[in-house]
């Protein structure tokens, strides 16, 4: 127990010590107008600041001015203790901005350097860094003047620009969102650890503990080596006194009781842990009330074949015990977790020809239910962020929102760093109006996926959270929850969970709820912690008896029942219900439960609730039935030797639901057969050759190496008729994009377009005289004398009888477009150039799904892609 000891005494020698020469709050208070803060600190940031002097690791829920306390701390060491600094922190991409503004506000006598952009953008920052410091005399170099006091950059620069940024002399170092520090074995860890100068360092996170001691070891560790030397030895020490609470709440052994005390204190002395719940109870904070309801939505038919698809075809595997099972076991529960959020997730569901329509909402149970919340949330001048895991399911929703005509913004993971900023800066923008709409400026949803937007944002302006899929790890839901509930919030929050019955999904949630334990012991009760989960991952066992959940009551379950589930009326009723429930958890988070009345909704008869869920912490989850039916099975997927088709082959999944006889299919093929010859014998009395380029359709296929890293999107500024990047004998491909009208332009990029080559206007109006002009069509015209082509992309329809006679761009069609061009590009070795499309603001938001697709292509398939700004002149 020598480590225990050791840590004993470290806590021992901090405790006497504790206060000596340090600013108190209200010495805080008094001088912090002197370090040139503008802010009016709350008396317990104040206290904060004053812990932080002499302090590690801040543990501040979110949403309680972690940002702020750190700020005037470095003001503090600036000008109250003449320490020039210079200062380093790290954080998200998506918050550098906001670290940036705080400072500018708050602590505008700090100089800022915001270290982030592009790598041309990084190389002129350090150039100019250098110039700076070779001007100054070769004495002062050692420790020279640096044209910045604080360097604000991310975790993924911190690593790969450590060359640079490790050769200086950093005074303190923040590392926000330290959770990302958890894994003492992560790069992002030894990188920091072991090759940055940082003799002091704060860490800053709303969750300390997410799964684990060892997590807690490594934030500790990673300020103090010398007091937590050892990670087996710290587990040895303190482990067993938390699994014994993990396991058997209140009933502690004195021992065990002793050394989990210990533990506690020792929290205490490094860790400043403050809670909503508790700042609340003190009256030090007000917040208005947060509370959090479930509802479990029924599967849609078409859910339920492809959910059992999956099982009947996967289930050797499921059953099985070969090599790599984890691995398998894993890919079926995405597979799993697809279909609970929208069959369309699958390649093939969606019927052709992928136009927007009801079918979008009929096809998931999930939808429905979320359909019915919005309409309700709109109708009552509310605003929503809504969280999903995949960037697909947030495409899906997408659509669903264009369909709806509900006004949106957008952040994932694939989305540039100048666009979160613009996204998030238009959603706060509204956050004094009520119900986002067009007319007011204001988006009505914000769409973000929980790894992405779940940290460091202020969205305020969202009166209602809606987690579409949840995390693994739910610290990850709770921080994201903590966008909206947090000071600055005037509103009662309220927070949905939507789950599908009887899934995965249900696997997830239940899983979730037992796993409050570590946390509660190890940093104390915490009320603002009631949803602390476990470990992400799960071994073979636990991942089979998650599948096996519940598939004998889907399978059982007939069509009728759905049909009978998902009345509008019922659904109606149900959210009703759930809505109601905003606003009853009473002032702040006064109750006994962080989320209020914790209610579950469901479209069940009978809930059978917790109580009939098959045992947790890694025990079976399947019930005999469930066992049953996937055994059978399997011995029939194994007798059928493999006929059945495999669910990656989703197109084959669909024919077993949606069938055409075979007398209808040759019928359209004579028919397509005959509209194919008359199409030739019209082009041929024209004198016409089609420059079409075919869709590859399922033949493309996308780049398999790994060293792909070239192929990306580049974002240039300029006119894409004149390419900067390309040697005059390069292949390249300029791409227009028009409508299906025939008539060619005037001004603007037709004018540009059409310098190039009098043919590019005449192809066109060719091939719609040749009726070889639709949506989705590419063709390729090439430009006389050299190795350069226009494509001539058609994304948009036209119409006299419309108002506005121009659509807007079909995404759709633009992919379409996009997998003809990376075809056509991959043939030529050419690069692809692009002007800049898709609106922005009044309740449109294309350029997201633009941005989207074109990193999709150029990354998937290895072709280079220049988006051209167009500066006027």
């Amino acid at each position: 127990m020598e480590a225990l000891k050791h840590i004993q005494e470290a806590v021992g020698v901090v405790t006497r010590f504790d206060g000596r020469g340090v600013c108190d709050a209200g010495d805080v208070l008094a001088q912090c107008k002197n370090w040139g803060i503008t802010a009016e600190l709350k008396p317990h940031q104040a206290e904060g600041v004053s812990w932080l002097i002499g302090r590690y690791v801040l543990g501040v829920n979110m949403g309680l001015g972690k940002t702020l306390q750190s700020i005037v701390l470095l003001a503090y060491l600036k000008f109250a203790r003449s320490c020039k600094g210079p200062f380093l922190v790290i954080c998200p991409l998506s918050v550098t901005e906001g670290w940036a503004l705080e400072m500018a506000r708050f602590a505008p006598k700090l100089r800022v350097l915001r270290y982030v952009g592009n790598k041309g953008e990084r190389e002129e920052l350090r150039r100019s860094i250098s110039e700076h410091v070779n001007k100054q005399a070769p004495s002062a170099r050692t420790n020279p003047d640096l044209p910045f006091d604080v360097l604000l950059s991310t975790y993924e620069l911190a690593m790969a620009d450590v060359s640079f940024l490790s050769r200086i002399r950093w005074s303190y170092a923040i590392i926000d969102e330290a959770q990302r520090l958890k894994n003492a074995d992560s790069v992002l860890f030894k990188t920091l650890d072991e090759q940055y100068m940082l003799p002091r360092r704060l860490l800053l996170t709303g969750t300390p503990v997410q799964n684990n001691l060892s997590e807690l070891w490594a934030l500790l560790h990673f300020c103090m080596p010398l007091i937590f030397t050892n990670v087996e030895e710290f587990l040895d020490a303190f482990g067993p006194a938390a699994a014994a609470t993990h396991k058997d709440g209140d009933k502690i052994v004195d021992k065990e009781d002793s050394i989990l005390t210990i533990l506690r204190e020792t929290v205490k002395v490094f860790m400043l842990r403050r809670t909503k719940a508790a700042l609340v109870h003190s009256k030090a904070l007000v917040l208005p009330p947060l509370t959090e309801v479930t509802i479990f939505s029924p599967m849609a038919n078409i859910q339920k074949q492809v959910y059992v698809s999956v099982l009947k075809k996967e289930s050797p595997k499921i059953i099985g015990d070969s090599p790599g099972t984890a691995t398998s076991l894993q890919n079926i529960v995405i597979q799993l977790r697809k279909a609970c959020s929208h069959p369309y997730l699958f390649d093939g569901i969606e019927p052709e020809p992928f136009q927007e329509g009801e079918h979008i909402v009929e096809a998931s149970g999930k939808l429905k239910m979320l359909d019915v919340i919005l309409k309700k949330l709109h109708a009552s001048g509310h605003r929503v962020l809504i969280f999903a895991q995949m960037t697909r399911t947030l495409d899906i929703l997408q659509d669903y929102l264009e369909y709806r005509s509900y006004s949106y913004e957008r952040l994932d993971g694939s989305v540039r760093a100048e666009e979160r900023f613009n996204a998030v800066h238009s959603f706060s923008a509204g956050h004094s109006k009520c119900g986002g709409d067009a007319k007011s400026g204001s988006a009505f949803v914000f769409l973000l996926t929980t790894r992405a937007g779940g940290v460091g944002l202020n969205l305020i302006g969202a009166d209602t959270v809606i987690f579409y899929e949840q995390d693994w790890n739910p610290q990850a839901d709770k921080q994201a929850l903590q966008r909206a509930h947090r000071i600055g919030q005037i509103s009662p929050v309220l927070a949905i969970n939507l789950i599908t019955r009887h899934t995965i999904d249900e696997v997830i949630m239940r899983r979730a709820k037992k796993k409050l334990e570590l946390t509660c012991n190890v940093i104390g009760r915490d009320d603002a912690d009631l949803e602390t989960h476990g470990p992400a991952s799960a071994v073979s066992t636990d991942l089979r008896s998650m599948i096996m959940f519940g598939i004998n009551t889907l399978h059982s379950s007939d069509a009728t029942q759905d049909t009978e589930v998902g009345r509008s009326s019922e659904l109606e009723r149900i959210v009703e219900a759930a809505l109601n429930q905003r606003g009853k958890a009473g002032p702040g988070l006064s109750n006994a439960t962080e989320f209020g009345n914790v209610e579950l909704v469901t479209l069940d008869a009978q809930d059978d609730g917790a109580e009939n869920f098959y045992n947790y912490e890694g025990k079976d989850f399947a019930k005999p039935a469930d066992k049953a039916l996937l055994e059978s099975w399997a011995v029939h997927a194994n007798a059928s030797n493999g006929d059945e088709p495999s669910t990656r082959r989703t197109r084959k999944v669909k024919a077993s639901y949606l069938s055409d006889d075979a007398d209808k299919d040759n019928s359209r093929a004579q028919k397509r057969q005959k509209a194919e010859d008359k199409k030739h014998a019209k082009w041929k009395s024209l004198g016409y050759h089609t420059l079409a380029i075919d869709d590859p359709g399922a033949g493309l296929q996308p780049a398999l190496s790994s060293d792909n890293v070239g192929s990306d999107v580049h974002f240039v500024i300029g006119d894409c008729t004149v390419p900067v990047t390309t040697r005059p004998d390069e292949p390249c491909i300029i791409l227009s994009f028009v409508d299906d009208s025939g008539v060619w332009g005037s001004g603007g990029m037709f004018n540009a377009v059409a310098k190039l080559s009098f043919k590019i206007p005449e192809a066109y109006e060719a091939a719609h005289e040749a009726e070889d002009l639709h949506l989705g069509d590419f063709h390729l015209v090439p430009l006389p004398g050299d190795r350069r082509f226009v494509g001539v992309a058609v994304i948009q329809t036209y119409s006299r009888r419309r108002k506005v006679p121009r659509s807007d761009i079909s995404i759709s069609a633009f992919e379409t477009c996009l997998r003809k061009v990376v075809t056509a590009a991959k043939a030529r070795s050419a690069s692809v150039h692009v002007p800049r499309i898709g609106s922005r603001g009044q309740g449109k938001n294309e350029w997201y799904a633009v941005e989207r697709l074109l990193r999709k292509y150029a990354t998937g398939y290895d072709v280079p892609f220049y988006v051209y700004y167009y500066r006027r002149p």
